[in-house]
């Protein structure tokens, strides 16, 4: 299980998890902006790179979790 945390809060995510909120991510204002820092982590570790933690800042942390909450990437589309 992969650890996502602000040093807080954490939340865990399996390698299929990891990969759904990567794919949600990429769609939303911050993909392009937060891709080095989470995007390419989520996928590494979705696709078998094996690590334990991804350590993000309060806001990074608190949209994650919002996006966790959409059921489908496309719904995330327009989140900024």
């Amino acid at each position: 299980m992969l650890t996502v945390t602000d040093a807080t809060s954490s939340f865990l995510l399996d390698e299929r998890e990891a990969i759904d909120l990567e794919l949600k991510l990429n769609v939303t204002f911050y993909g392009h902006t937060w891709r080095d820092a989470i995007g390419e982590p989520l996928f590494e570790y979705g696709t078998g790179r094996v690590f334990e933690t991804l350590l993000v800042s309060t806001e990074q942390f608190l949209f994650l979790e919002m996006l966790r909450t959409k059921s489908s990437w496309q719904e995330c589309r327009d989140i900024k």
